[in-house]
């Protein structure tokens, strides 16, 4: 008998947990529009429906010197607590794997224990796709007619395909990735008007809308780069030049405390030197959150010159409102497999 065998705590185990993977995450999106989730938790976390904890944050350089990191992302809404882990590294992509992989984890309200354990890097893909598309929309740029994607990984592809679904007038594409190859695969994916660009400043004039999803530590943007009125939606790093979110004629996020406590992002760190402020304060003031926008508490400016700057920088709690969404629909399908922990 192992000597913890022999401590009587009169605990119970853990109990059965439900473990959806990447497949069954795939089956169980296919009833749901996270699109709608999204925007419904948006909304909700402007009206302080949502709790939205301070994340946990881990960074080392791997063995090949590479920025590698994992972040825990707690959060809760509409009476589901849960947690997002996801990891990444830059150097994933040469070894043929995504950049980034995690899990989600649903909590018992009653309990806290945890009742679902899901494959989260598919999901935090769609969500983010999910926040800009909402982003789009709210700003005012639903009827884009052209679009640019720099960077066509994991993150491009899945805006790729949910804004050629959600832009009803969408007719031409434009991509660019530093791996030519890349962005070829994703040209042949799309039903639709596409060009593979040479470098990032003529897919990015060619859009109405471009989307930054690359790995880039430094603002390499320039400001005479977009085209006049376009949207820059900033889902990476450090795509945007600080000259660019200066200029902007307008600047849309998601919530307004992450980015204050957030200096590694560009935006942040602009805050916190005092250049970008909260709406109404002294600098140059964000517009808007997108929540905001969504129940009138911000007007959105529409098309503005010289350009708009959309930069979410990810809430938990979006990810834990799908893993919600996913884990109520497993339950209707019989998806995934049971575990027993303890």
């Amino acid at each position: 008998m192992n000597w913890f065998d022999q401590a009587e705590t009169g605990l119970a185990g853990a109990g059965e947990v439900t473990v959806l993977s990447r497949p069954d995450v795939r089956r169980c999106l296919a009833g749901i529009d996270p699109v709608e989730v999204v925007r419904a938790t948006l909304a909700a976390h402007d009206r302080g429906e949502s709790l939205l904890p301070a994340e946990a944050y881990l960074r080392w350089e791997n063995s090949q010197g590479a920025y590698t990191r994992s972040i825990g992302m707690p959060g809760a809404v509409g009476g589901v607590p849960g947690m997002k882990i996801i990891n990444a590294s830059v150097s994933n992509p040469a070894a043929g794997l995504d950049r980034a992989s995690g899990i989600g984890l649903c909590f018992d309200p009653e309990t806290a224990r945890i009742t679902t354990i899901l494959e989260a890097g598919l999901l935090s893909a769609v969500r983010t796709a999910a926040v800009s598309a909402v982003g789009i929309e709210a700003a005012g740029y639903g009827e884009a007619t052209s679009m640019s994607i720099v960077g066509c990984g994991a993150q491009g592809r899945m805006h790729a395909a949910l804004l050629a679904r959600r832009l009803p007038g969408l007719r031409s594409v434009a991509l660019y990735d530093r791996t030519p190859e890349v962005a070829h695969r994703l040209a042949a994916s799309l039903d639709l008007e596409v060009t593979v660009h040479d470098d990032a400043r003529s897919a990015v004039a060619a859009g109405e809308i471009a989307v930054f999803t690359t790995t880039a530590d430094d603002g390499y943007v320039e400001a005479d780069w977009p085209r006049p009125g376009a949207l820059l939606v900033n889902v990476s790093l450090g795509d945007l030049t600080d000259e660019v979110f200066l200029g902007a004629g307008a600047v849309y996020v998601d919530d307004l405390d992450l980015v204050a406590d957030n200096p590694r992002r560009p935006l942040g760190r602009l805050m916190g030197e005092g250049a970008i402020s909260r709406p109404g304060g002294d600098g140059k003031a964000i517009d808007a959150t997108l929540g905001g926008l969504l129940t009138g508490r911000y007007t959105a400016h529409g098309v503005v010159k010289p350009w708009a700057v959309l930069n979410p920088f990810g809430m938990g709690v979006l990810d834990v409102a799908l893993y919600g969404a996913i884990a109520g629909q497993a339950r209707r399908l019989g998806a995934g497999t049971a575990v027993r922990l303890g």
